[in-house]
């Protein structure tokens, strides 16, 4: 199948949170599948000026609103040796940015999303002339509802299949009633059956109606959006309505990049049969952070969005009671400048325990996931997660609570059976997440069962392959009922 694989982010030249690194990875395992994947992304200057791009086509002009927009498509090569299409107009992506600057959203997103999604699909009928088109989150929704609502590119898509994948619900598109003229389409579809949202625009409402299948990034989420309100932000009844066209496919993580074997960032490389080179990970850490070096505790490792969504703020009402435990706490995170500031301030308060790095460094994080015993997810909800896979990888082990991907990928240890590679709290409560932290210190001062259970996440495989095939299997049985195949 020839699949063009449109997002907002590709890792490694355009990242803003875990979609880059899904995009950066997916094409490479479908590739290894032996189909023909392609990508179709913003052409930001991140990614014009590191990598080497030619023209394939120039100044296409193509009606946006009221008037005319035009845009080039570059060409280049992404790490894995797929084709990588770039939306090229300037004045949409050449900017220092993805979404924003300095923490604030560009005015004009609504904008230059529309403008993507109805330019990638017009790059993916001109050039790729897909079997498949997946398209991935708001950023992109504009894809599947130009394929499908569009009178002038719906029947150049009459044989592809239209696929809308969901990361985040949370984050849906939503604009205001005068945007849906950006789309160019009938007024018929905006209808409370189709893009309209309580008198508002909603690109990815449009999507999920008119998309030939939705899915989202782990089972227990595509669950928890079609039961529970406060996950379904409003869209449950939109997805329940997609019945078997709704599925949850767990995002995998790229063992290349995420390797203590391989991990050029980190002080020694270790393996499960060879796991003693993470003991001088923990040294370099705690002397890089100005710890001291309490090898008899574990220590705690963080990489996060500052944000509630990743229980932060639950991990501020408990950090007293965290405190009293024998650990180490470190933090690689930033958003929130109310969040920020509270920790900061607490490092003071904590010398010997706790340290708070207010920024994103790729490095820093490497060295984290290797540096650390255990790994704390506390989310109030998360989709699929992969920074939990990473540290499963690099044998350390994570403390999360049960929501989303956590709950697909992290189990409670049973010391007497040796299975389980966690420790997992329900409730999104303070109280349920220092017992979970208290499980993990009482079982690390037992160093023999916690080597059973560094090697039980050794042991956890969550690879894109797995990942990749039930895609494949998913698209295969979509273009079947549509009678494509």
């Amino acid at each position: 199948m020839k699949i063009a694989i449109v997002a907002a982010e590709a890792a490694p030249h355009a990242k803003a949170g875990g979609l880059a690194d899904v995009i950066g990875a997916l094409p490479g395992a479908l590739k290894a599948a032996g189909e023909e994947p392609s990508l179709i992304v913003p052409g930001y200057a991140s990614i014009v000026n590191r990598v080497e791009a030619a023209p394939v086509a120039r100044d296409i002009p193509m009606r946006f609103g009221a008037g005319v927009e035009r845009f080039s498509v570059l060409r280049a090569t992404d790490p894995h040796g797929v084709p990588m299409y770039l939306i090229d107009h300037p004045g949409f992506f050449a900017r220092r940015g993805i979404y924003g600057d300095n923490g604030i959203d560009y005015p004009d997103n609504m904008r230059r999303f529309a403008f993507f999604g109805r330019a990638a699909a017009v790059a993916a009928a001109e050039i790729v002339a897909p079997d498949v088109v997946h398209a991935h989150d708001w950023h992109s929704a504009a894809v599947p509802i130009a394929m499908r609502a569009d009178d002038a590119l719906r029947p150049r898509f009459e044989t592809a299949l239209s696929i809308f994948t969901i990361h985040n619900l949370a984050f849906q598109g939503i604009g205001k009633r005068e945007d849906f003229a950006l789309l160019n389409l009938g007024a018929r579809y905006f209808s409370v059956d189709c893009l309209e949202f309580y008198g508002h625009l909603n690109l990815m409402k449009g999507a999920i109606v008119l998309c030939d299948g939705a899915s989202t990034v782990s089972p227990t989420y595509a669950h928890e959006v079609i039961t529970d309100p406060e996950l379904g932000f409003g869209l449950e009844g939109v997805l329940r309505d997609k019945r078997e066209n709704f599925v949850g496919i767990l995002n995998g993580a790229d063992y290349n990049e995420w390797n203590p074997a391989t991990d050029p960032a980190i002080a020694a490389t270790y393996t499960p049969a060879k796991p003693d080179g993470k003991r001088a990970c923990a040294r370099a850490l705690r002397d890089s952070l100005g710890l001291p070096n309490r090898e008899h505790w574990p220590m705690v490792g963080m990489v996060t969005r500052m944000t509630g969504q990743k229980g932060v703020d639950l991990l501020k009402d408990a950090l007293d009671a965290v405190m009293r435990l024998d650990l180490q706490l470190v933090m690689l995170a930033s958003g929130d400048p109310v969040l920020e500031k509270f920790f900061k301030k607490a490092e003071s308060r904590y010398p010997e325990k706790l340290r708070a790095i207010i920024e994103f460094n790729d490095t820093t994080a490497h060295r984290i996931q290797a540096g650390s015993d255990a790994f704390l997810m506390p989310s109030r909800f998360e989709p699929c997660g992969l920074t939990q896979m990473y540290a499963l990888r690099y044998g350390t082990v994570p403390v999360a609570r049960a929501t989303g991907g956590l709950r697909d990928t992290v189990s409670e240890f049973d010391p007497r059976r040796a299975t389980g590679n966690g420790f997992v709290f329900d409730k999104f409560d303070a109280a349920e997440m220092v017992a979970a932290m208290g499980r993990m210190v009482a079982t690390f001062r037992q160093r023999t069962t916690w080597r059973r259970l560094m090697q039980n996440c050794f042991a956890s495989d969550f690879s894109w392959q797995r990942a990749a095939g039930q895609y494949l299997a998913w698209f295969t049985r979509l273009r079947k009922d549509r009678g494509l195949s």
